[in-house]
């Protein structure tokens, strides 16, 4: 069962690894949508992160909005099948592990009659 189990994480981090390492333009940002008025039109901004935890946000014109959408969604889908990638391996780790101790044997060691 344990065996089984390994066999189907590692394909399913097969499809992760495969899915992080396409080559898909990727912005590293968020597409935010403001509406400045209650019936005015949207605005688009990327919201970029910044090396001290703020963001900094980005006007992003009309005619670009798909392409800008389409990246960041991109982006999106790399870190969260990154973040699956790392909670898998741990998982084959663990499941690993449980099998080396039950090939373990016991020791004989000590004074005990």
């Amino acid at each position: 069962a344990l065996r089984q189990k390994i066999r189907l994480l590692g394909r399913r981090r097969f499809t992760l690894e495969r899915t992080a390492m396409g080559f898909v333009p990727m912005l590293r940002a968020s597409l935010l949508e403001r509406r400045f008025r209650k019936n005015a039109p949207p605005a688009y901004y990327l919201s970029i992160p910044n090396a001290g935890g703020t963001s900094r946000h980005r006007y992003v014109r009309k005619a670009d909005v798909e392409t800008v959408r389409g990246q960041t969604g991109a982006w999106r889908e790399f870190s969260r099948a990154m973040a699956e990638w790392v909670r898998v391996s741990n998982e084959v780790e663990r499941l690993l592990r449980r099998i080396g101790e039950g090939r373990c044997v016991k020791l004989g060691l000590g004074g005990g009659r």
